[in-house]
């Protein structure tokens, strides 16, 4: 989805059809103009990731070099990748399992790197699982409580808000446990 250009002079070549064809995964675009001085300015768009040959004929006759092999790799923006779930959230506990998403669909084909780690410890093993539609699914699990870090790269590259900031609760919080009734009055049960 982006032009790729290059330029073709014909000075000294004689009296001919300069022609360009693009043969791959996909159609191309392609656009041609004449500089008036013996050469042209061409570029060609295609629209899919793949192997493509660039024929570029002269009076019918491949020029020096074509057809040219160029491999078009997708287009990657890290700042496309988003991420969500409770496993970047702030009820987050010690000791049970996480998980959250991370949506490269819009962001092009590339390596994605999670990293979790607690500021006061190593890094924790994270589990990433390609959904095949462009999302993946990342889970681990905290082993203790405190501040920590989500680093989440793509094509080497950190995404937007990256690292990301959490603290893991206790697994468990007996403060926030509540009982009541009538067999625990301090007078007695009659």
């Amino acid at each position: 989805n982006k032009p790729n250009p290059f330029t073709g002079v014909t000075r000294g070549a004689g009296i001919g059809g300069l022609g360009i064809t693009v043969e791959g995964p996909s159609e191309s675009k392609i656009s041609c103009k004449d500089n008036k001085d013996g050469s042209c300015s061409a570029e060609y768009v295609p629209y899919v990731p793949g192997d493509y040959d660039v024929n570029i004929t002269y009076g019918g006759e491949h020029v020096p070099g074509s057809p040219f092999k160029v491999p078009v790799k997708d287009v990657i923006d890290p700042s496309k990748v988003k991420i969500a779930g409770p496993g970047l959230g702030t009820a987050v506990r010690a000791r049970l399992p996480q998980v959250f998403t991370v949506d490269t669909s819009k962001a092009g084909v590339a390596p994605l790197e999670v990293t979790v780690a607690a500021l006061r410890g190593s890094a924790e093993p994270v589990h990433i699982t390609d959904n095949g539609d462009g999302t993946y699914t990342v889970e681990y699990t905290p082993t203790q409580e405190g501040p920590y870090a989500i680093a989440v790269k793509y094509a080497n590259e950190e995404i937007p808000r990256s690292p990301f900031k959490l603290k893991v609760l206790p697994t468990y919080d007996a403060s926030k446990v509540t009982a009541n009734g009538p067999g625990l009055v301090s007078h007695g049960i009659p």
